[in-house]
């Protein structure tokens, strides 16, 4: 046990902290500091007394009557207790001397994240922190300094912020760099208070020392509870001789992990993706009001610790401007139904308006290659590798590591998801053939279009130079020709039922279609079949509400939906 560590257990013992002999902390090359089992263990539990527990209560000692009952005064104890070697001293001067968080990456190490979600979203991240610790420091006439993070550099934001962060070092506690070290300290180490007070908030945490040395494992199984005013951690089961005693923070994925914790787990079965889709907070407010079987998901939802809620007083969810910033979505390889929720929004979102009902085989079908294009060009960015750096011998080789790992992980998870997605369409596909027209069917079954009346159209035309973009301007034709002759195929008598019902008054022109008419018909030719504008506009418009569009990976294809 290095001199440190084994000062910060005698210090914790003196104090009344009680842990098994069994039990020694030694340092670890890659992993750090382990607590691991010198003889076999059956009951290992160790116990943290309030004496030694920092909290609430501490900030509010130290900070009164300028206190809140929030985080964030008690991140701004910790770096002033740092500095002021109190009481806790041999806990504080053993906290992490080199912070490993990408929060506080060098700019060239960020290109590493580069297409990432936690790379799109680092700078946002500290914004909030910086926030945060402007809005008390302010408040209570501390200081008037301000950082404009729109014209600041990543280099200069490195250098000036979160490379002292980083280490450790700052001359004043109520410095950004100070705050953000505190911060990070805090969302690495904090367990939740209510586990000793289930009255306080429950977004409060507390730091309890050497209990904070225990490394996570997410499978090992362990039990939080209070005795009096003791903090208990206990392991359900023994320990054999030379393992490892883990805590367990939860099920977090390698984002949380790294962003959080500087630190990544090799095939992280609860890796995670986060998708946000901003709506317009009409939509927000009219799914609310009317679709109770779209789920809206907020971080809360998702949230298992203490340290990532917020203190403040909640919104009500069913309040439009909770999801102004956006509505959060998680996905990962464990969850079957975790696709479900966002399937059901791309859904309704693909509706079409006083027509169809989200839940129908037509809006379900095109919500289903809405979403799988959406997870598509996020794997695409992620799979983007960073270019050559400007300075790859400045890179930390872990910190490269931690970075690959993620983003494998990220991927992986992406893969899942857009596996699963084609495997519905294919059931979908499958159960519905008879709802669904495409065009090969029709070249299939009616060669009276091909032969007669398509060419017809064309006529006054050379007509190897007729061409067509896609499926949906032949669709559209054929819709038109089957209209205006009259002459749909027995078997596809529902589509000219369905245009029938669609055109119950006339259609404003689209700009769309009025382009695809002056393609196929331009001015100076006449159609010899007397089509208008607006019976295109009719058919354009019929085949936009009744089909979907299928992607592929050269292609897409535009399908007919029988209602049901």
């Amino acid at each position: 046990m290095s001199q440190e560590v084994l000062e910060v257990v005698e210090w914790a013992k003196s104090n009344g902290a009680r842990i098994p002999n069994q039990i020694e902390f030694v340092r670890d090359e890659f992993k750090g500091i382990c607590a691991i089992c010198k003889e076999d263990l059956q009951d290992m539990r160790i116990q943290i007394p309030s004496s030694i527990i920092i909290g609430r209560k501490d900030a509010r000692d130290q900070f009164a009557p300028r206190f809140d009952g929030d985080n964030t005064g008690l991140k701004f104890l910790i770096s002033f207790w740092k500095l002021k070697d109190a009481k806790f001293g041999p806990y504080l001067r053993n906290l992490p001397s080199k912070l490993e968080s990408a929060l506080v990456w060098s700019p060239n190490e960020w290109q590493l994240l580069r297409g990432t979600n936690l790379g799109n979203s680092i700078r946002e991240k500290l914004l909030t922190i910086h926030s945060e610790w402007i809005t008390w420091i302010k408040d209570r006439g501390l200081s008037d300094e301000s950082l404009n993070f729109d014209e600041i550099s990543d280099q200069q934001l490195y250098e000036n912020f979160l490379e002292p962060a980083s280490k450790g070092e700052f001359s004043s506690w109520s410095s950004f760099p100070a705050f953000l070290w505190s911060h990070l300290i805090l969302l690495s180490r904090a367990f939740p208070e209510y586990i000793i007070d289930p009255q306080c908030h429950e977004g409060s945490v507390i730091l309890l020392p050497l209990l904070d040395l225990l490394n996570h494992n997410a499978h090992s199984k362990v039990q939080w509870y209070s005795e009096g005013d003791a903090f208990c951690l206990e392991k359900n089961g023994g320990i054999t001789k030379g393992q490892e005693v883990f805590n367990n923070y939860g099920a977090k994925g390698n984002e949380e992990l790294l962003a959080g914790y500087g630190f990544v787990q090799e095939d992280n079965e609860f890796d995670y993706v986060a998708l946000k889709i901003k709506l317009p907070l009409k939509t927000i407010e009219t799914i609310l009001e009317n679709e109770p079987r779209i789920q809206l998901p907020t971080l809360d939802d998702y949230t298992t610790f203490a340290f990532e809620k917020s203190t403040e007083k909640k919104k009500d969810k069913k309040d439009p401007s909770y999801f102004e910033d956006g509505v959060r979505f998680f996905i990962n390889t464990q969850n079957e139904n975790c696709l479900n929720p966002l399937l059901d929004l791309f859904s309704y979102l693909s509706k079409a308006d006083g027509i169809e009902n989200w839940i129908n085989l037509r809006p379900r079908l095109q919500g289903l290659q809405s979403l799988r294009a959406a997870l598509k060009l996020k794997q695409d960015q992620a799979s983007v590798l960073p270019q050559e750096l400007e300075n790859p011998e400045a890179v930390n080789p872990y910190r490269e590591h931690c970075a690959q790992v993620y983003r494998q992980g990220q991927l992986h998870v992406l893969k899942h998801a857009i596996s699963s997605l084609k495997q519905l369409e294919k059931d979908l596909l499958t159960q519905h053939k008879h709802q669904l027209l495409n065009l090969k069917k029709i070249l299939k079954d009616d060669p009276k279009f091909v032969e007669e009346e398509l060419p017809k159209f064309f006529q006054d035309k050379d007509q190897d130079e007729v061409s067509f973009d896609d499926t949906f301007e032949l669709l559209v034709l054929w819709v038109l020709a089957k209209q205006k002759n009259g002459s749909f195929q027995s078997k596809h008598e529902w589509v000219g039922k369905q245009f029938e019902l669609s055109m119950n008054k006339e259609q404003a022109i689209s700009e769309e279609a009025q382009l695809l008419y002056s393609h196929f018909f331009p001015r100076n030719q006449t159609p010899t079949t007397n089509i208008t504008l607006q019976d295109l506009n009719d058919a354009y418009n019929f085949v936009i509400i009744n089909s979907f569009t299928r992607s592929a990976s050269s292609s897409s294809e535009t399908i007919l939906v029988q209602s049901a």
